[in-house]
């Protein structure tokens, strides 16, 4: 039914792609492919990109606000519980030392308003770049052109349809056959990278609709209000003294009065944060694609070995930064960021669970046993 499913699917892209480009030109056929390829990944990263907006308007759409607010003070005082079991509720402390000694607030808010998503657009750019790169040069146009197909162009290959060939990027490489994620194509690697992102947003979004979360921001909110007039806050003004530095002190990019911030962004997505979780794959990214040292670079020792370490490990840094950031600002909690990181861990090892049962199907099919090879994505 699967294999069904997927050639019913290649069949309409090879319609697709041969009704554009016509039967006869390979070269304007590979170059309609590419170009398909390119709106539908893109089309994938926006809509993923764009899940707090669609979950606020899921919930401006379908349910009452005031209902809404309730279960979002409900779990956020749930959250609080929590953290005061465990010993991880110091938010107000933090958040009033840091106040009190370093400040420099409209640092802080501007990097919560937009360090988040141009770092995450620009890491998306960048594999996805990497991946088209790697395809153009993996097909040889001039013999293309010519009616031929070059050995060169391992990642195309014609696909013959009833009546004409049709060049295109090739499915088989879904399945991993390399030994480690070093050892994948860039097409290979995108592809892993982009379905760890894409599943792990998708499991803050479903967090954001089924649990909605009051950030710690809006506990002594009073006179907070959203696009239609209700208030946000929870006005527990005794029980919590948060202060809520966009509105008290601003930041360069946007307010959360601005009436565009107020249509579009859901105010109780805060657990799992995305902030934590994007940060954490922007880091795992890089630490992937630089991969380990060189067995002679590694023996040396030398301080170009460790420089490279400090470089490939450095990035770190970045998410711990981010998670001081969404606190000392009290847009989340620590359990918040901690939901972060378990949704990319749980999104992480459901790809990696996917590859695996992928490569054992194609090890048995290749070889006629149930026998899988060390091809894992790592």
């Amino acid at each position: 039914m699967k294999r069904r499913l997927s050639m019913v699917f290649k069949n309409l892209k090879r319609k697709i792609v041969v009704g554009i480009a016509g039967p006869s030109s390979h070269q304007r056929q590979a170059v309609v492919s590419l170009a398909l390829l390119a709106v539908t990944e893109l089309a994938l990263l926006v809509l993923t990109f764009c899940t707090n907006f669609l979950s606020a308007y899921i919930h401006n759409t379908l349910e009452v606000f005031h209902g809404f607010r309730l279960r979002a003070l409900s779990n956020a005082l749930s959250v609080v519980s929590f953290e005061r079991v465990t010993g991880l509720f110091f938010e107000q402390p933090l958040q009033r030392w840091h106040d009190a000694n370093l400040g420099g607030w409209t640092f802080w808010n501007t990097y919560y308003a937009g360090v988040h998503p141009v770092v995450t657009i620009l890491f998306l750019v960048f594999i996805l770049v990497r991946m088209f790169a790697w395809k153009l040069t993996c097909v040889n146009w001039k013999r293309m052109n010519e009616g031929s197909m070059s050995p060169a162009a391992v990642d195309y290959a014609p696909q013959a349809s009833a009546d004409s060939p049709y060049y295109a990027p090739e499915n088989t490489s879904a399945a991993v056959t390399q030994s480690s994620f070093g050892d994948m194509t860039p097409a290979q690697q995108y592809r892993f990278l982009r379905a760890i992102w894409v599943l792990g947003a998708w499991i803050s979004f479903f967090g954001f609709l089924f649990i909605p979360t009051m950030p710690p921001r809006l506990l002594p909110v009073c006179d907070f209000l959203n696009y239609a007039g209700a208030n946000v806050g929870a006005c527990l003004t005794t029980e919590y003294s948060f202060i809520d530095t966009i509105g008290a002190h601003g930041s360069l990019l946007w307010d959360w009065n601005d009436d565009s911030v107020k249509t579009l962004n859901n105010p109780y997505a805060a657990f799992p944060s995305q902030h934590t979780l994007f940060a954490a794959w922007c880091a795992m990214t890089w630490i992937m694609l630089m991969g380990p040292a060189s067995h002679k670079l590694a023996t040396s020792g030398s301080v170009r070995y460790w420089l490279r370490g400090l470089l490939r490990w450095g990035i770190i840094i970045y998410p711990m930064i981010t998670v001081y950031c969404i606190v000392i600002t009290a847009n989340h909690y620590i359990a918040d960021a901690l939901g972060g990181l378990v949704a990319l861990a749980i999104s992480y090892g459901a790809v990696y669970a996917f590859y695996l049962y992928k490569d054992r199907r194609f090890s048995y099919h290749k070889s006629g046993d149930a026998m899988a090879a060390t091809v894992l994505p790592y």
